[in-house]
C-alpha cells in the first residue's frame, strides 16, 4: 500500500505504485512520490569526447557513495580503506596461489588482514611483509607445512623482516589460538623431496618415532622443528641405508648444518641414542632423559668445581714443599676454599646420617647444658681458667691483621663514601665554603612549669584560635559567648 491515500491536486483516492518506485495519482496522472535510486546504467561523455558512467554506488558496508566509472583517480575514487583492502586481499590469493594453497586458507587470512586494517597495523608498514604474515597466521592455524622461510623466498624478502611482523600482528589482533609446530608434520615434506623411493613410507615411519622419542627426551622445547625433523630424518635414512648427507638435510630443511649436528649430539647423549637398529624399533624406552641444558650446566658446574679443588689441594702442596705457613694464601685462595667448604658443608647437612647424629647429640648436649649452666654462670667462678686457656682466645697479629682486612673488605662501600664525603668538606673548607649544620628547632614539652600557661579549656581555645587562624569567613569574636557561664 502506497504512503499517500488522497491526491493534493484533485482529492481522489485512487493512487498506484508503478513498479519503478513511482507513486502516481490515476484519475489527475499526478506523479506524488518519485525514486531517487534508480538501477539502470547511464553514460555521458566529458568535453574531451571521452565516455563516462553516471550515478553512484553505496555498498551494504560503506558510510558514503562511490562515484562509478572513476575507479581509484582522484575524482572519483573509491575510499582509502576500500582500496587497500581490495589491494590485500589480491596479493593474499596470488601468494597463496603461489604456495599452492587452498582458497578456505586465504580467505581466513583475509579476514585477519581487514582487521589489521581495523586496528590501522599496516600503516608505516610495508603491505608484503603483513599479507605474509597474516597467510602466515592462517598457516600455523590450519597446521600446513608451511614455514616462513617459504613466504620469504617466495617474496625476495628477509625472513627476520616477515618473522618480526609476524610476531608484532599477533600481539596487536591479541591471537593467542595458534598451535605449536609438531616437527612431525615436516617429516613427509622432507623425505618426498629426499627421494626414497619405494622404501618412504618405511623411512617416514621411523622418522616419526624418532621425533617421538625427542620429545620425550625434551629435546623438542627451544628448538626449531625443522632442525629436529631434519636431524629425525637423517637418522632415518641411514637406518634403512640410504646415504643422505647433511648438505642435502640442510637444503630441504632450510637450516644450517650446525643445527643438524647439535640435535645429533644431543640425542646421542639419550638412552635411545645408544641403541641398535633392531632394539631401537623393537622396544619401547618409557624413561625420560634430563633436559639438554640442565644436564650441561650441570657438568659445567661440576667441572668448575674439580678444578677449585685441583688448584687448591696444588697449592697446597707447593707450600708444603717451600715450607711457607697457611697465613701466606692469598684472598683468591681464601675465596676458593671458602667456596669448596660450603658446598661440603652443605651436602654434609643434607647427609639423612648426620642428621640423625646431630639430632641425637643435641639431647645430650641439652642435658649436660642444664648441669652446667649453674657452674658457669657463677663470676667467680672464672678465676679457675687457667691463663693459657684464655690466651688462647685472644687473636694474635697476623689473625687481627687477617680479620680487620676481612672486614674492610666487607664495608668498602661504606668506607669509600665517608671518605669522598671527608675529602669533598677539605675541599670546601679551603675554598673558604663553610656550611653550618642546619639546627632543628625542638618544641619543649608543656607542663605546670611553663610560663603563661592557659588556667582554663576556655583560654586555651582562646589561645589556639588566635595563634592559628582556620578560616576568614568564621566570626572569632562572636565565639567569645561561647565561653560565657
Amino acid at each position: 500500500m502506497p504512503a499517500r491515500t488522497v491526491c493534493p491536486f484533485c482529492k481522489g483516492t485512487s493512487i498506484e505504485d508503478n513498479g519503478a518506485g513511482d507513486i502516481v495519482c490515476t484519475s489527475c496522472a499526478a506523479v506524488l512520490e518519485e525514486s531517487q535510486i534508480v538501477s539502470e546504467v547511464t553514460f555521458s561523455e566529458f568535453a574531451s569526447g571521452a565516455a563516462r558512467v553516471d550515478g553512484s554506488f553505496v555498498g551494504a558496508d560503506q558510510a558514503f557513495a562511490r562515484n562509478t566509472g572513476g575507479g581509484f583517480r582522484k575524482n572519483g575514487s573509491w575510499e582509502s580503506r576500500e582500496q587497500t583492502l581490495t589491494n590485500g586481499k589480491r596479493r593474499i590469493m596470488n601468494l597463496a596461489h603461489a604456495l599452492k594453497l587452498p582458497d578456505f586458507i586465504g580467505d581466513v587470512a583475509n579476514r585477519w588482514f581487514q582487521l589489521a586494517v581495523t586496528q590501522n597495523f599496516v600503516q608505516g608498514r610495508r603491505s608484503q611483509y603483513v599479507v605474509a604474515a597474516c597467510l602466515y597466521v592462517a598457516c600455523r592455524q590450519q597446521e600446513t607445512t608451511h614455514m616462513l622461510i617459504d613466504f620469504a623466498d617466495l617474496l625476495q624478502v628477509s625472513v627476520f623482516s616477515i618473522g618480526a611482523t609476524y610476531l608484532k600482528l599477533v600481539k596487536v589482533l591479541q591471537i593467542k589460538k595458534i598451535p605449536l609446530i609438531d616437527p612431525s608434520i615436516y617429516i613427509q615434506r622432507f623425505a618426498v623431496k629426499l627421494e626414497f623411493g619405494t622404501e618412504t613410507r618405511k623411512v617416514m615411519n621411523d622418522a616419526v618415532r624418532l621425533v617421538q622419542r625427542m620429545g620425550k627426551d625434551w629435546l623438542h622445547q627451544g628448538r626449531r622443528p625443522a632442525g629436529v625433523a631434519g636431524a629425525c630424518i637423517l637418522v632415518a635414512a641411514r637406518m634403512n641405508n640410504f646415504r643422505r648427507s647433511k648438505a642435502e638435510i640442510v637444503h630441504v630443511a632450510k637450516v644450517a648444518e650446525d643445527t643438524i649436528q647439535r640435535r645429533l649430539d644431543e640425542f646421542k647423549l639419550t638412552a635411545a641414542g645408544s641403541l641398535t637398529v633392531q632394539d631401537f624399533r623393537g622396544t619401547n624406552i618409557e624413561s625420560e632423559a634430563d633436559p639438554p641444558s640442565f644436564t650441561r650446566h650441570r657438568q659445567r658446574e661440576l667441572a668448575e668445581q674439580k678444578e677449585r679443588e685441583s688448584k687448591l689441594l696444588v697449592k697446597r702442596e707447593k707450600g708444603k714443599l717451600e715450607g711457607t705457613e697457611d697465613d701466606d694464601v692469598n684472598e683468591d685462595d681464601e675465596e676458593e676454599l671458602a667456596l669448596v667448604v660450603e658446598e661440603d658443608l652443605d651436602s654434609t647437612l643434607k647427609d639423612q646420617k648426620f642428621q640423625q647424629i646431630s639430632g641425637e647429640q643435641l639431647t645430650v648436649d641439652s642435658t649436660e647444658l642444664s648441669a652446667s649452666r649453674e657452674y658457669y654462670e657463677d663470676p667467680e667462678r672464672l678465676s679457675d681458667v687457667d691463663d693459657d686457656e684464655i690466651q688462647s682466645f685472644m687473636l694474635n697479629d697476623k689473625e687481627v691483621e687477617i680479620k680487620s682486612r676481612f672486614w674492610m673488605e666487607l664495608n668498602k662501600d661504606y668506607l669509600e663514601a665517608q671518605e669522598e664525603k671527608r675529602l669533598k668538606m677539605e675541599a670546601d673548607e679551603k675554598a673558604g665554603i663553610i656550611r653550618q649544620p642546619r639546627k632543628r628547632k625542638r618544641n619543649k614539652p608543656r607542663d605546670s612549669t611553663t610560663e603563661n600557661l592557659p588556667e582554663t579549656p576556655a583560654e586555651s581555645a582562646k589561645a589556639m584560635l588566635q595563634k592559628k587562624a582556620f578560616s576568614k569567613k568564621i566570626n572569632y569574636a562572636a565565639m567569645d559567648h561561647l565561653f560565657r557561664k
